[in-house]
């Protein structure tokens, strides 16, 4: 016998390792689609990790209050929350599997407020991670706007994609 391979079992044998490298991927990955995690979705440690810090460079914040609370790696989105207003305390209460994001239950202890908000937020993306209070996940998620901005004046005309500008 020959220790060389012929030109035709050579295309057997790179047909044979090619099917055994599918069956082992499609095996592993139907093991794996229950428990598999979206690419944007943090895991529960890091999804609280973000949290507990957009909130403590809240409550720890020197005055003035900064307009954000961003860091490098976590981005705050809180547009209910009043200018200059602080935070005394808060508490995370619970989590909840929701869809596209991690969601938590804050008790926010508030200045100027004699009782708690609670206040979900639903965590979400890697490198950064942007903690978004739920009111504004909403918003976003859905393309919608702040409805309390007041709407173009009654000489005003929306502008059009693709329109080029007139001239005055």
């Amino acid at each position: 016998m020959s220790a060389q391979i012929g030109e035709k079992g050579r295309g057997r044998l790179g047909t044979l390792v090619c099917w055994a490298a599918l069956a082992a991927n499609t095996a592993g990955c139907a093991a794996r689609n229950d428990t598999a995690t979206p690419g944007f979705l943090p895991g529960w440690d890091e999804a609280r990790q973000a949290l507990v810090s957009a909130l403590s460079a809240w409550r720890d914040a020197p005055s003035p209050l900064p307009a954000s609370f961003d860091t490098r790696s976590v981005q705050f989105v809180d547009k209910r929350r009043r200018p200059n207003q602080r935070l005394l305390a808060f508490q995370i209460l619970g989590q909840a599997d929701i869809e596209n994001a991690r969601q938590f239950t804050v008790r926010l202890n508030l200045e100027g407020e004699e009782s708690p908000q609670l206040v979900k937020y639903n965590i979400l993306g890697r490198d950064p991670v942007w903690v978004f209070r739920l009111e504004d996940y909403e918003m976003f998620s859905h393309w919608e706007h702040d409805m309390d901005e007041p709407a173009p004046g009654p000489g005003e005309k929306p502008k059009t994609a693709g329109q080029p500008a007139k001239a005055d």
